[in-house]
């Protein structure tokens, strides 16, 4: 492990460290409640004659932690969408007004990283609760790039991509909701848009590449109304059967866990749980966002909570669904994408998204790809968001 390494994970324990005792069970008195608490988030009686993306509930909520400079409206909206395997349900959205909006009115769809099993660690919790619960997912660290969106005067929409179910890793359930969130705020009167005239631009990075790229490349065929001008992803985890092989043991090891039971609450006909050995270990994912499990199982590889050490995701039936879930399986992109990466990444594999975008050239695809000399997963997010935040930006301004 490099130097560089060592750093990205001693800052990743110190954060999951010092919130290791944010309650999984049960909100903070005060706090608003918990998802699986709170009636908004269940599941209508019946989603007959609703298209996906249609808005089936809505209320204003109080932000925490948005350091915009202007003062917002937001509100949560609960929209139709489908999982991995194309069964209708509802999942949530913040959508999030300045009171100062850009005179056209444009959209970005915001997505990022979340990585878990519990539905607390979704940005529609999160951006409510605040510190310490953002300190516990990636909210914290991407707050500050969604506020640059914000402070250009663009509406964003924030939709949790995982669905209510949080398959994490299984990536149709990831774009599908991406694409539908953006449906949703496009027909949600109070965000003032004009409907899918209206100019989206997209953006993430790490896990929220995925719910971004994905979109990208079904928006053609699921989507094919909206109006979007450009998609920016970084740090994107092309295959997670590749990145789980080079995370396995080592300081990130611990997505190896939650991706697999995401993979398996997507895909149940694969018994992926009868792999691990320990009764324990689901119940622990289940209670904890990202960082929590990476300070809970850092170096440990998934053979030593196996029966019998075997590597899960090397059965050939896992195996043919990764590969379905790849990165470039769900369709070609019909907007400009601009792609971005550590020279180094231990996450999501450099490698593999260099062939992706060589891929894309033969396909006819407007990409732009940088990769960033010196730095590796988590640095390459703060150095080049940026660069990738001003791209987004100048596609939606040259937009009409």
């Amino acid at each position: 492990m490099t130097r560089r390494m060592v750093r990205s994970f001693v800052a990743c324990l110190t954060v999951a460290a010092g919130f290791a005792g944010i309650p999984q069970v049960q909100a903070d008195p005060g706090m608003p409640p918990l998802p699986a608490q709170d009636p908004f988030y269940a599941q209508p009686d019946s989603l007959r004659g609703m298209g996906m993306g249609q808005v089936v509930d809505s209320r204003p909520i109080a932000l925490t932690g948005v350091s915009a400079q202007a003062p917002l409206s937001a509100w949560q909206v609960k929209y139709v969408s489908q999982d991995t395997k194309g069964k209708p349900w509802t999942t949530m959205a913040t959508v999030i007004k300045p009171s100062v909006p850009n005179p056209q009115a444009k959209l970005v769809s915001f997505q990022p990283w979340i990585d878990a099993l519990d539905t607390r660690c979704n940005p529609s919790y999160q951006l409510r609760a605040g510190v310490p619960y953002q300190a516990s997912t990636g909210m914290i660290a991407e707050n500050g790039n969604l506020a640059t969106f914000l402070d250009h005067g663009y509406t964003v929409v924030v939709p949790d991509y995982l669905g209510p179910e949080n398959q994490f890793a299984a990536g149709y359930v990831e774009g599908r909701a991406t694409l539908d969130g953006i449906r949703a705020a496009e027909n949600f009167a109070p965000a003032g848009l004009n409907g899918n005239a209206t100019p989206v631009g997209l953006f993430g990075y790490s896990g929220g590449a995925r719910g971004t790229e994905f979109a990208a490349e079904l928006a053609a065929d699921y989507a094919p109304e909206l109006k979007i001008v450009g998609s920016a992803a970084g740090g994107l985890p092309t295959d997670m059967g590749r990145s789980a092989e080079v995370m396995n043991g080592g300081p990130f090891g611990g997505i190896n866990f939650s991706a697999s039971y995401g993979i398996a609450r997507a895909y149940p006909e694969l018994n992926i749980p009868a792999y691990f050995n320990d009764p324990g270990l689901l119940p622990a994912l289940s209670g904890m966002c990202q960082t929590q499990i990476l300070g809970s199982y850092p170096f440990v590889p998934m053979q030593s909570k196996t029966v019998n050490g075997v590597w899960p995701l090397g059965d050939p039936q896992v195996q043919a669904v990764l590969d379905t879930l790849k990165a470039g399986h769900y369709g070609t992109p019909n907007a400009p994408l601009y792609l971005f990466m550590a020279e180094h990444d231990e996450i999501a594999v450099t490698e593999g998204t260099d062939a992706l975008v060589d891929e894309y050239h033969r396909r006819g695809v407007d990409v732009t790809y940088v990769k960033y000399p010196g730095t590796e997963h988590v640095i390459a997010e703060s150095v080049g968001s940026p660069a990738a935040i001003t791209w987004v930006v100048d596609h939606l301004n040259a937009a009409n």
